[in-house]
């Protein structure tokens, strides 16, 4: 054999020259200063064969590193990396007592000592933008609320997950924020329009065209679902031109800026002041419990979402907003809804 073990240090140039390299190894890539340039230098030898092995503690004051981005995209499917988190509890010896005894904050405890991956990428200047109580009661949950198997998770190779079965006379409400199946998933949200339970999803890359039928069953399964849709960019656009030509019912008119309906015109274009609002509206509805999902990834999703100090709310680098984004207006379409069957009446008496 002639194998070769190099140990070279995390500077500018340390990723240069590799060569025939078959294994690399980069620790506590988190503090690399050089990260994401010794990183594009590596991966293009490894591709050919190699295995890239990145582990690291994580950092709280690094909002914007690598690894975090690298950890992110393998939890989304976005790229080839497979992730495992450890938490401080997995030697023996460091039992709850060994975590309650320690000599430091607890901020301190969850940078140097994460439970959770949420401990883990959190920094102390973001904060997460929903309710993770919330969010961790509804993840506790899932094992009762398992996908059901159903004709359109065939048909779509499990793109589609069906968590209840419509009901005779129920009304339900569904938006999608498409893609054209490259970098972006899509993302379907079906709720039940009384309860804010989640009923059914799809999410997934595919072509815009594709996704457009999915919608299209899903809006025909769920009792002609009152239905709406993201026409942004080139998907959204592919989008509306197949969901007219399926002539998709129930559709709800265009939303304007000033929350007014244009009646001559269908799907949304979202810009920042409509996305605001939607995802300021998920948030209340999280934090009220006024939804209920039974989707693990948009959980997960949600968990990762984050407000910097001082910004917007945003995903992570390398992350997704794609359930964020279908969610919030789902819930906003919700609002434009007309029930029927239904007259309020006021009496006086005496």
């Amino acid at each position: 054999m002639h194998s070769k073990l190099r140990a070279l240090p995390s500077t500018e140039d340390s990723g240069v020259g590799f060569g025939g390299a078959t294994r690399v190894v980069l620790d506590e890539f988190e503090y690399h200063r050089y990260a994401r340039k010794n990183y594009s230098e590596i991966y293009p030898i490894i591709e050919r064969g190699g295995q890239l092995v990145v582990l690291s503690t994580t950092d709280r004051f690094n909002i914007d590193s690598g690894f975090k981005e690298l950890y992110i995209a393998a939890k989304a499917g976005d790229n080839n990396f497979y992730p495992i988190f450890y938490p401080y509890d997995v030697l023996p010896e460091r039992s709850q007592q060994w975590y309650d005894n320690l000599d430091l904050t607890l901020a301190d405890k969850e940078c140097r000592y994460p439970r959770t991956e949420a401990e883990a990428l959190e920094t102390t200047k973001t904060h997460a933008f929903f309710d993770k109580t919330a969010l961790e009661d509804m993840k506790a949950d899932l094992l009762s609320f398992p996908p059901l198997r159903h004709e359109l998770s065939d048909k779509y190779r499990n793109l589609v997950r069906i968590y209840r079965l419509p009901v005779v006379g129920k009304k339900y409400c569904l938006f999608t924020d498409p893609s054209d199946g490259k970098e972006d998933p899509h993302a379907i949200m079906v709720i039940d329009a009384v309860t804010g339970e989640q009923v059914a999803e799809s999410h997934g890359k595919i072509p815009a065209e594709e996704v457009a039928q999915i919608h299209d069953d899903l809006v025909r399964l769920y009792n002609n679902a009152f239905n709406s849709y993201e026409i942004n960019a080139t998907a959204g656009g592919h989008f509306d031109s197949k969901i007219q030509a399926l002539n998709t019912p129930n559709q709800c008119h265009r939303l304007k800026t000033d929350g007014k309906l244009d009646y001559k015109q269908y799907g949304w274009w979202t810009g920042s002041a409509i996305k605001d609002k939607a995802v300021r509206k998920l948030e209340e509805a999280i934090r009220f419990r006024q939804i209920i999902l039974h989707s693990k990834e948009c959980l997960d999703e949600f968990i990762q979402f984050m407000r910097p100090e001082g910004e917007a709310p945003q995903k992570p680098r390398g992350g997704h907003d794609d359930y964020v984004d279908a969610c919030g207006r789902v819930l906003l379409l919700r609002e434009y809804m007309v029930t029927g069957g239904m007259t309020i009446v006021s009496f006086k008496y005496g």
